[in-house]
């Protein structure tokens, strides 16, 4: 019998997954998703079962796997509240095979590294991180608890980014950066200087909306 995945959010992140098994190493897996809009629940998705909410996960009786297939930051650290007394299932990290990760980099639980990512060394990702296709992050830069990074998103050296910041497409950072926890940043932005938690920021240079 095949071992099971549980991906968590029948969306864009767990799509990606459920279409790609192979490209991350896990297409001898047995795929199931959960989902907690009840309209969702016993139809199909990218042809796998969503079988219910995600508590759960919970209720298991056997060891599993978990993939956290949600791109936006506070729902995935809602979710990992909601679930994390549960010891009975693992969560999974996913690299693409045709990312580059460098020697000497740390990549925490839960995290998905999309194709054409590049990791240089001295980084870390922690918990629960996505780097979406094409991100690069440089030397010495760590990226904290549930943050995501949109396609094209390009980290300088020594940065540091804070827990459940969102990281809008094409955006990019200077070295020696530290972007605060709870931020969101637009689109094409370039952060030149520091920012703290609860920003917003637009623009080139980024500016802090007021």
């Amino acid at each position: 019998m095949k071992e099971k995945i549980f991906i968590i959010g029948a969306g864009s992140v767990g799509g990606h997954i459920a279409s790609n098994l192979k490209l991350y190493g896990i297409d001898r897996f047995q795929i199931k998703f959960l989902d907690d809009d009840v309209k969702k629940i016993g139809s199909t998705f990218m042809g796998y079962p969503i079988v219910d909410k995600i508590e759960f996960l919970l209720t298991l009786d056997e060891p599993a796997f978990v993939v956290m297939g949600v791109a936006f930051p506070n729902i995935k650290k809602s979710i990992f509240d909601r679930i994390s007394l549960s010891s009975n299932f693992e969560y999974m990290t996913l690299i693409a095979k045709n990312a580059w990760i460098s020697e000497d980099v740390e990549i925490g639980k839960g995290c998905i590294v999309y194709p054409g990512c590049m990791v240089n060394y001295g980084a870390t990702l922690k918990n629960f991180v996505i780097l979406n296709m094409n991100c690069a992050i440089g030397h010495h830069a760590e990226i904290g608890n549930f943050s995501s990074l949109a396609p094209g998103v390009c980290i300088g050296g020594h940065t540091k980014i804070g827990d459940c910041v969102d990281m809008g497409i094409g955006s990019c950072t200077l070295q020696n950066i530290i972007i605060g926890d709870n931020s969101v940043v637009g689109g094409q932005a370039m952060i030149t200087r520091s920012i703290p938690d609860n920003s917003k920021v637009v623009g080139v240079p980024a500016k802090i909306l007021q």
